[in-house]
Parts: structure tokens; sequence; C-alpha cells
């Protein structure tokens, strides 16, 4: 035989042969792994997989086993990388949406769990799984504190607190402080399939003048449901509403909510709100009579950003303030478009976008022919300290050109300010 094919014929066969000894090798130390997992030895299981994982094995089944190898370990951060590896397979996937819900509450992170034993029982195929995610998901919701309270307040400046029309005179500009304090308890039942009771309390004031002050209180029920696959809520409010330190109106409003997940990420919502107003001044009859808003959204989550946009109808039947010159009518139909983009720039910080368009149009009256149209953009940072303690800041343009001259403005906003969830 020729000395140049004897050559590449030994060649062939060491290679052939090293390859095969670093495959038995590669699935040794595999099995190694799944005997020391077995044996309750999750360190040597580690260890065997990594070294399986060297030789070139990358399948789910590595992943899959050093995912429960390092959640056995408590080392939940490493299990969650793999499980998501996992995740990638279809068949694998409720498989591995359930271990992660598991890892997310152990990180204390119940919103997140509840999005994985959601999204098992909404379109999950192993029937186990779906029967297991609706028993932790009962567990998440009964260990959920009966009684939640949220605390917000700001610092800040506006430099047109009364909106005064442009090229008419400067508007009025002052600092101000804002406090707002919610609680929400559990009466009967769960928090998402039971009775609530709500409360609510805010209050802004500024510091040079007192004209312009504001406080409202709100006190009402509301009945939390599942209906198939909607999260709806029906709600009975009272609120009690001051201005410059009077009581000006009093309002009764019934609010219905319905939430739809579409897919893992994305959810549907309705709002609709109807209020009856009344006012405690005869100054303030012109207020007096009902408005409606209806308001259709969607929203999108992912890792690294969210995004949301929502339509909204208003409809007013109020009164008229009748002036010396002109009458100012106060039943407008409103349009409101608005979005919103958060951008996650880590775990802590995140960078959101709001811009919202409004148009609304007046009933023709023997004085005026009114439309307006206002623009609202606002750029905000929000800073997380820990899981319920935030930083917050925004800065905030309203811009409003009407048909009537004296009805355009413009008003800049700056605020700093910190939230507290108890």
């Amino acid at each position: 035989m020729n000395i140049k094919y004897i050559k590449i014929y030994s060649f062939v066969t060491i290679l052939l042969l090293f390859t095969s000894s670093a495959v038995a090798s590669a699935e040794t130390d595999f099995n190694q792994g799944v005997a020391f997992f077995r044996a309750g030895d999750y360190a040597s299981a580690v260890l065997k997989f990594k070294a399986a994982a060297e030789q070139g094995i990358n399948n789910v089944s590595l992943h899959y086993n050093l995912a429960s190898s390092y959640y056995k370990l408590g080392n939940f951060q490493a299990s969650k990388k793999h499980f998501n590896q996992v995740l990638l397979f279809e068949n694998m996937q409720d498989l591995a949406s359930y271990n992660l819900g598991l890892i997310a509450l152990k990180q204390n992170n119940q919103d997140r769990a509840r999005q994985y034993f959601n999204s098992i029982v909404q379109s999950g195929k192993d029937q186990k799984l779906v029967k297991l995610s609706r028993n932790q998901l009962s567990t998440v919701e009964k260990k959920a504190d009966s009684l939640r309270v949220y605390l917000a307040s700001n610092f800040g400046y506006s430099d047109n607190i009364d909106s005064t029309a442009d090229g008419i005179a400067p508007g009025i500009s002052d600092s101000f402080y804002d406090l707002f304090i919610s609680l929400e308890t559990v009466i009967s039942g769960q928090r998402k399939d039971g009775w609530l009771a709500e409360a609510f309390l805010f209050s802004l004031d500024y510091l040079d003048t007192n004209l312009y002050d504001e406080s409202q209180f709100l006190i009402g029920i509301k009945k939390e449901h599942k209906l198939s696959d909607w999260d709806t809520a029906i709600a009975i409010f009272l609120s009690k509403d001051s201005l410059a330190g009077e009581d000006y109106l009093s309002t009764l409003k019934l609010e219905i909510k319905a939430r739809k997940s579409l897919e893992k990420n994305e959810s549907l919502y309705f709002w609709y709100r109807y209020a009856d107003i009344g006012s405690e001044d005869i100054a303030y009859d012109y207020l007096d009579g009902w408005r409606q808003r209806a308001r259709v959204g969607y929203s999108n989550y992912s890792d690294g950003n969210m995004k949301q946009i929502y339509y909204e109808l208003e409809l007013n039947d109020r009164g008229d303030l009748i002036g010396i010159d002109d009458a100012y009518d106060y039943s407008a139909t409103r349009h409101t478009l608005r979005g919103k983009y958060i951008h996650f720039m880590n775990r802590k910080l995140s960078l959101t976008g709001d811009v919202s368009y409004r148009f609304s149009f007046f009933p023709v009256s023997s004085t005026a022919d009114r439309q307006d149209d206002r623009w609202k953009i606002a750029l905000s940072t929000d800073y997380r300290i820990n899981k319920t303690f935030k930083w917050v800041s925004k800065l905030q343009l309203i811009n409003n050109v009407s048909s009537l001259e004296r009805y355009n403005y413009e008003n800049y906003i700056i605020n700093l300010g910190l939230t507290k969830i108890f």
C-alpha cells in the first residue's frame, strides 16, 4: 500500500478513535451526574454535568439536569439561566415555566410567579402541570397580605398652575408638594376572587398661594371575579373634593374593569367609569351632572421593556358657567389616545416615555364654538431602591391649542418623589 494512503488512513482512524473516546467520556460524565443527582449529591452532579457540557453535550437534558441541580443547591440565578434554555424547546415549555415559577417564589417575586403559573393554566398542554399551577396560584393568593398600603410623595415646580392663556399674562408659577396614600384590604374571599375595601387620600399644596390647593378623599368597595379567562372587577366609590381648603364636589362612581392575557407577555383590558357629580357649594353648581369614560387598551411586557397603548372616550352632561361676556360649557366630548414605553436599563433603573393626545369639542352656543387639541408629553425615571421603595423623577409638558385663543396655554411641570409599598 502507498505510504501516503497509509498515513491518511492512520490519521482518520486515530481521529475516529479520539472522537469516539471523547463522546464516550462526555456520556460517562453525564450519566455519572445523573447518578450523583439521584443520590442527593447535587454539587458533584453539577461538576459532572458541566464536564459533559465542556466536552460538547448541549441538549435539553443537560440544561434541565443542570437547572435542577442548581435549584437543589439554592443557586436560583444559575438554575433560572438553564431553565430559560429549556424554555426554548416547545415540548418542555410547560415544565420549564412551572420551575421558573417556583424559582420566582423562592426569590419572593410573587408577580413573576403568577405570570408563569397563569401561562400554564391558560395554555398548558400537560394537565398535571396545569393542576399543579392552579394549586400554586391558590397558595400564592392565600399568602398575599390582606392589607396593602401605597404611599407616594413628590416635590415639584409648575410654571403655569392657573392655565393662563398664551400672550395674555405670565402664568402663575409655584413650587408644590403632594401626598398620596391608598389602602386596600380583603374583606371576604381572596384578592383575585373576593370582596375588597379601598380608600385613598390625595393632597396637593402650593407653597406661595393656596388658591389652587387641592385634596380628594375616596372610599369604596370592590368585587374581584375570575370570569373564564378574564380578570374582572366592579366597584362603587364615593369621593369628596376640596379646593383652596373648601369642599366643592362630591362624586358617586361606578367602575368596571376587565383584563385578559392574550399571550405570555401580552394583555388586553377594558375600563369604564360612570360618575354622578354634585356640588358642595352653590358657586360650583355648574359642575353638577354626570361624566362617563370608557377605555380599551393593550400592553406588551418583556424583560427589557413594556409597551402600553389605549383609547378613551369621555362624555359629559354638565352645566354652564355664565360670565359677563360669554359662557363656558362643561359638557365636552373627548377622545384620548395615549402611549407609554418603559425601558428597563437594569434591575433597578427604568426610563419612561409617555405621550397622549386629547381632542375635545364642546356644544355650539350663541357665544362660542370651541374645539381643543391637547398634548401631554412626559419623560420620567424610576430607580428601585428595593422591592418596595422607589425614587422617581418626571418632566412633563402640557400644550393646549384651542379654537378660542383664551384657552391656548402651555405648562411645564417637574417633580421628584418617593414611593413605598407596605
